[in-house]
C-alpha cells in the first residue's frame, strides 16, 4: 500500500496517473465539439502521435499509471463493481443494464466506461438511434489534472463546472478510494456528493507551492463559493496556519483554469501570462489566511506576485509569449503557460510555444526534445534548468498542456 503526497508544484516527480487519448476521441462529431468543451475536433492518429513523447518521458521519468488500467483494478471486485455501477447509474441511465455491465470482465468494463456505453437495443434511445449512449464517451479524460487534485495526503474530488464532465469526478474518486496505491487521509471536498449550481472545483485551478501556501483561481469552472469550502475544510483539518490566494480570473474560455495563466516551474520563477497575471486591472487576488481549527481571515493583494513575496514565496515571472502582444495572445491559447514541473527548474511543454521557449532560454533553461531523452541522448537530471519539449498541436486543440495532463499522486518534499 502506498500513500499519496504533494507539498509542491515542482518536486521531483515520484507518481503521476494519466490517460492515453482513446477511441473515445473519435466518437466526438463537429457540432458535438463545443458541447464537450473542444475547440474543434480532432483526429485521433495525429493525437497519439503527440501524446506517446509525453507519456514514454514520463514513463523514464516517474512511476506512471494509465488510469484504464486503474480502473480495471478497482473493478475487479465484484462488491466494488457494484458499488461504483450504482453511483455510476445516478449521472447516466444505466440502472435497466446494470446487471449485463456486472457480468462484463473488469478490462472490458473500464474500456466501455472511458469510451461510452451504447444505449440498448431494447430502448427508444436505440430506436431512434442507434449510435446513442447511455453513458457517453469521454474525450476530456486525458486532462486528468481537473478531475481530482492531492493536497497534502488529502484529495479534492472535482465538481465539474459542465455536467458533460462529471463521470470522470466518479471515476478519479472511486479509484482513490478503493485502491491500494493511493492511500490519503480523507476527502476535502466530494465532487459528486457536493456540487451543485454555484459550488464547482476542478483541478486545473488548485495549485499547491509549498505545505502552507495553495494558489487557487476562481475561473470559468471554479467558484469563489467553492474556495471559501475548501479553505474551512482546510481549516478544520490543518494542524498548523496555511494560506491561500484566491486569483479571481477573467471567466473566458481562454482562461478555463488557473495553470492557462500561471505554473510554477522553479522555486524561484513561474511561467505567466503578463496580460491576466501582472497586470492589476484583470483580476483581484484576495489572501485567505487559514488557522487551525478557526476562522479564515481575508485580505485583498495587489497581484499574486507581490502577495506571493510577502508570504515568502519570491517568484520571478517568466512570460508566455516572451511578453510580445501578439505572440503571448496567441500562445496563451496553445496552452504555453501550462507547463508541468518534474523536479525543480525542469518541466515538459508544447513545442510549438517558441516564443515562450526563447523566453524560457533566456532564463538560462535548456530546450531539449523529449525525443533526445527517449533515443538515450541525454538525462534529464543532468542539466541545471530544463524545459523538454514535445508535439502538441493537435492535443492543444483539446484545450490544454502538458499540466492538464497530468495528475501526480507523489512528489519529492523540497527545500522551502
Amino acid at each position: 500500500m502506498k500513500s499519496v503526497r504533494i507539498d509542491s508544484e515542482i518536486g521531483r516527480l515520484r507518481r503521476v496517473i494519466i490517460h492515453s487519448p482513446g477511441s473515445e476521441i473519435e466518437a466526438m462529431t463537429p457540432r458535438e465539439a463545443e458541447r464537450d468543451l473542444y475547440n474543434d475536433i480532432i483526429p485521433l492518429a495525429a493525437v497519439q502521435q503527440e501524446y506517446i513523447k509525453l507519456r514514454d518521458f514520463l514513463r523514464s521519468i516517474a512511476t506512471t499509471y494509465e488510469l484504464t488500467d486503474l480502473l480495471e483494478a478497482c473493478l475487479s471486485d465484484e462488491q466494488k463493481r457494484l458499488r461504483f455501477l450504482q453511483e455510476y447509474s445516478t449521472i447516466n441511465p444505466i440502472a435497466p443494464i446494470i446487471d449485463e455491465l456486472m457480468a462484463l470482465p473488469p478490462k472490458e468494463l473500464a474500456h466501455a466506461v472511458l469510451t461510452g456505453i451504447i444505449a440498448p437495443h431494447n430502448s427508444l434511445a436505440h430506436s431512434l438511434n442507434p449510435h446513442s449512449f447511455v453513458a457517453n464517451p469521454m474525450p476530456n479524460a486525458y486532462f486528468m489534472r481537473d478531475s481530482l487534485a492531492v493536497i497534502g495526503n488529502r484529495i479534492v474530488s472535482a465538481a465539474f463546472a459542465f455536467d458533460v464532465r462529471m463521470a470522470e469526478a466518479y471515476i478519479s474518486r472511486f479509484i482513490f478510494l478503493h485502491h491500494p496505491d493511493f492511500q490519503n487521509e480523507g476527502i476535502l471536498i466530494d465532487g459528486p456528493e457536493e456540487r451543485n449550481r454555484l459550488v464547482t472545483i476542478e483541478g486545473g485551478d488548485i495549485h499547491v507551492l509549498n505545505p502552507s501556501v495553495l494558489v487557487i483561481g476562481i475561473s470559468e469552472r471554479t467558484t469563489a463559493f467553492a474556495v471559501d469550502r475548501l479553505a474551512r475544510r482546510i481549516a478544520q483539518a490543518a494542524e498548523a496556519p496555511m494560506t491561500i490566494f484566491a486569483v479571481d480570473l477573467p471567466k473566458e474560455r481562454a482562461t478555463i483554469h488557473l495553470d492557462m495563466v500561471f505554473t510554477m516551474i522553479d522555486r524561484h520563477a513561474a511561467l505567466a501570462y503578463k496580460p491576466v497575471v501582472l497586470e492589476a486591472q484583470r483580476t483581484r487576488v484576495y489572501k485567505l489566511q487559514i488557522e487551525p481549527q478557526g476562522e479564515v481571515h481575508y485580505r485583498e493583494e495587489k497581484n499574486l506576485f507581490e502577495g506571493l513575496q510577502k508570504a515568502g514565496i519570491e517568484l520571478e515571472p517568466v512570460l508566455c509569449g516572451n511578453g510580445h502582444p501578439v505572440y503571448q495572445e496567441r500562445e496563451q491559447w496553445l496552452s504555453g503557460a501550462n507547463s508541468f514541473a518534474f523536479a525543480p527548474g525542469k518541466i515538459l511543454m508544447y513545442s510549438c510555444n517558441t516564443h515562450t521557449l526563447d523566453a524560457l532560454s533566456a532564463h538560462g533553461f535548456a530546450i531539449v526534445p523529449a525525443q533526445d531523452f527517449l533515443d538515450g541522448r541525454a538525462e534529464p537530471m543532468a542539466y541545471d534548468r530544463l524545459a523538454v519539449t514535445f508535439d502538441g498541436i493537435e492535443l492543444a486543440r483539446g484545450g490544454g498542456g502538458a499540466r492538464c495532463m497530468t495528475l501526480p499522486v507523489e512528489r519529492d518534499a523540497i527545500d522551502v
